[in-house]
C-alpha cells in the first residue's frame, strides 16, 4: 500500500506539489472562515470548533504528502540530502555524517536509515512526522478546543512548506523547540522541565536553534515582560544600520554556526551573491517580522493584557528575531529568519484561541486567519 502511495505522490510533477499545497491550505482557511464570520460570539476559547480527528487526518496526509514527494531539482535541498543518503547506503558516510559538529541526532538518524538500505522517501516521511507531528501536539496541548484552527495558522505559515520539503533539518529542529515551548508555557512545573530540557535536544539536530533556545531560556528566567524585548528589537534595526556588517563577523567569529561564516564570507563572492537576488538590508522581511512584535505591543502595552505563557512565546520570537536584523545582510539571511519565523503562528493565535480580546472575537479571529494566510499565498504566487 505505502508503494502505492509513493508512487502516486512520486509521479506529480515539482511545480504542481506546491499548488496543491497551498490551494488545499487556502479551502481549508476560506472554509473555517466562512463558519466564524457569522458567528458574532466569543465562543473559540471554550466550545470545540472541530472534532480532533479532523486535525489527525489533515496532518496524516500532509505527511505522506510532503514525505512522498518526487526526488526533483524543483526541491533543491531534497534532492541533495538524497544525494548524500545515496552515498551512506554505498559507504560512503565521511563526508556526510560528522560527529565533531555536534548534529550527532541528525547524522544518527541519518545513517541509521541509510545504512539499513531503507528507501529514502522512508526516511523523509519519519523526518515529517515529527515536523509536523510536534505542530500538531503543540496545538492540542496548547488549543484543546480549536487544534484545528491553530494548526491552520502553523500549515498556512510563510515558511512552513518550505522547511517540510528543503531546510527538512532546521524545520525539524524548530518543530523540537515549538513542542518545548508549548511544554513552557503550561504553567505547571513538570512540564515546564521538561520543556526546557527538550529543546536542548534541539541544537543534536540543527546548532542554529540554540538561537531561540537561550532566547526562550532568557524569556523563562530573565525577561518577564515583553516591552523590554520590543525596546531590544528596535535597537538591534539602529545596530543593523550602523554597524551590521561588524556584528556581523563577530557572530561568525563565535563559532555559533559554520554556515554563518559561510553566508557572510558569500557576500564578496560574485558567484553565489548572483544566485540570491536580494541582498542587503531586507526592509521587506522586517516588515513582515514587525508584526508580531507589533502584535506584542498592541496586547500587552496598549491592551494591558498580562498572560505568563503569552510573554514566554512573544519575547522568545522577539529575541530571536532581533538576532536576525542585526546579521540581516548576510546571504540567504532567510534562514536565520526562519530561527523566529517558526513561532510566529504561535505568537499570533495564542491569544485568540484562548482568551477574550474583543467582542464578536470569533469573525475577528477568521478576518486574521484569512489576512495571514493571504501574505503566504501571495508569495506563493510571485515565486518567492
Amino acid at each position: 500500500m505505502i508503494e502505492s502511495i509513493l508512487q502516486i505522490f512520486s509521479s506529480i510533477p515539482g511545480e504542481i506539489y506546491t499548488k496543491i499545497y497551498y490551494n488545499l491550505i487556502l479551502v481549508l482557511c476560506l472554509f473555517t472562515a466562512f463558519r466564524l464570520v457569522p458567528s458574532g460570539s466569543n465562543s473559540l476559547p471554550y466550545q470545540k470548533a472541530m472534532p480532533p480527528v479532523v486535525s489527525i487526518l489533515l496532518t496524516l496526509f500532509l505527511i505522506l504528502f510532503l514525505g512522498m514527494r518526487p526526488l526533483t531539482d524543483q526541491f533543491a535541498d531534497t534532492w541533495l540530502y538524497a544525494f548524500g543518503y545515496d552515498a551512506m547506503i554505498n559507504g560512503n558516510a565521511t563526508s556526510y555524517v560528522d560527529a565533531s559538529n555536534g548534529e550527532w541526532l541528525w547524522n544518527s538518524m541519518m545513517y541509521l536509515f541509510a545504512r539499513s538500505h531503507i528507501d529514502v522517501h522512508f526516511f523523509f516521511l519519519f523526518v515529517e512526522v515529527f515536523y509536523l507531528g510536534l505542530m500538531l501536539l503543540c496545538c492540542w496541548l496548547l488549543f484543546p478546543n480549536n487544534t484545528f484552527i491553530a494548526l491552520l495558522f502553523f500549515i498556512g505559515s510563510y515558511s512552513t512548506y518550505s522547511y517540510g520539503i528543503n531546510g527538512i533539518r532546521n524545520g525539524l529542529a524548530c518543530s523540537v523547540v515549538i513542542m518545548s515551548v508549548a511544554l513552557t508555557v503550561t504553567g505547571r512545573k513538570p512540564e515546564r522541565i521538561a520543556g526546557l530540557l527538550l529543546a536542548l535536544l534541539a541544537i543534536a539536530i540543527h546548532r542554529s536553534t540554540a538561537l531561540p533556545i537561550v532566547a526562550l531560556y532568557a524569556a523563562v528566567f530573565l525577561i518577564k515582560s515583553p516591552k523590554y524585548a520590543i525596546y531590544f528589537w528596535i535597537a538591534s534595526i539602529f545596530i543593523s544600520l550602523i554597524a551590521g556588517t561588524q556584528i556581523g563577523n563577530f557572530f561568525s567569529a563565535l563559532g555559533f554556526d559554520d554556515r554563518m561564516a559561510s553566508y557572510f564570507q558569500g557576500q564578496s563572492n560574485t558567484e553565489v551573491m548572483s544566485s540570491f537576488s536580494h541582498t542587503g538590508f531586507r526592509w521587506d522581511f522586517l516588515l513582515y517580522s514587525s508584526v508580531p512584535v507589533l502584535w506584542s505591543w498592541y496586547l500587552t502595552m496598549k491592551r494591558n493584557f498580562f498572560d505568563r505563557g503569552f510573554n514566554i512565546i512573544a519575547v522568545t520570537y522577539i529575541l530571536a528575531n532581533s538576532f536576525w536584523i542585526m546579521v540581516i545582510r548576510a546571504a540567504f539571511s532567510n534562514r536565520f529568519a526562519y530561527l523566529s519565523w517558526f513561532l510566529y503562528p504561535l505568537v499570533i493565535c495564542y491569544p485568540l484561541l484562548r482568551f477574550n480580546i474583543w467582542p464578536d472575537q470569533d469573525r475577528k479571529t477568521a478576518y486574521i486567519l484569512m489576512a495571514y494566510f493571504a501574505f503566504s499565498y501571495f508569495m506563493f504566487l510571485i515565486g518567492r
